[in-house]
């Protein structure tokens, strides 16, 4: 193989390398994007059935993500206590 056909082998193995690159860096961004509209959708249920209304399953999730939330609270509570107490 002479240098010209290996230089060449090497450019186009490396267009592809950046290419492939760039591809999966849009796939990344567009995985993103549906993990983004995937929580706006679950927030919109949440707050539609917060008060009520949802079927079983759904209202079971909700009353998770509602404990969750206070222990959330209750953290962001003891941590500013702490910090006040410093």
């Amino acid at each position: 193989m002479d240098f010209k056909k290996i230089v060449d082998t090497v450019k186009s193995e490396a267009s592809d390398a950046v290419e492939v690159t760039k591809l999966r860096s849009k796939i990344s961004k567009e995985r993103s994007a549906v993990k983004a509209n995937y929580q706006k959708i679950g927030e919109m249920i949440f707050e539609k059935y917060k008060d009520g209304g949802a079927d079983e399953e759904l209202a079971a999730i909700i009353d998770e993500i509602k404990a969750s939330r206070a222990k959330i609270k209750d953290c962001n509570e003891a941590i500013n206590k702490l910090k006040m107490e410093d």
